[in-house]
């Protein structure tokens, strides 16, 4: 991948070292808008065929931890991804809840 030369959220040059994340990659914080953020993300993009997939088995009733290791992804981004595919459903039915 390609270090970054700038914030990804206001795309200011001016950043700083911040300490290491979790798996102990160096860690930066932009000084104009305070995101942190690392240059060298090794971020993995959920494909359309993964989030197909991953409907399929919560339509099966697979825990989701189960998902999580069969499908390769994050007990986190899962709960988020089923979450808004709740909210997104009962808004397209015409009410909120």
């Amino acid at each position: 991948m390609v270090p970054r030369e700038a914030c990804p959220q206001c795309g200011s040059r001016w950043y700083k070292r911040n300490g290491h994340i979790h798996t102990g990659k160096q860690n930066h914080c932009c000084k104009q808008c305070g995101r942190a953020f690392v240059r060298n993300p090794e971020n993995q993009l959920i494909t359309a065929e993964q989030r197909t997939l991953i409907e399929r088995l919560l339509l099966e009733r697979i825990s989701l931890r189960g998902i999580c290791r069969a499908v390769g992804v994050g007990r986190r981004w899962l709960l988020h991804f089923v979450t808004a595919q709740v909210v997104f459903r009962k808004i397209g039915k015409g009410g909120i809840w």
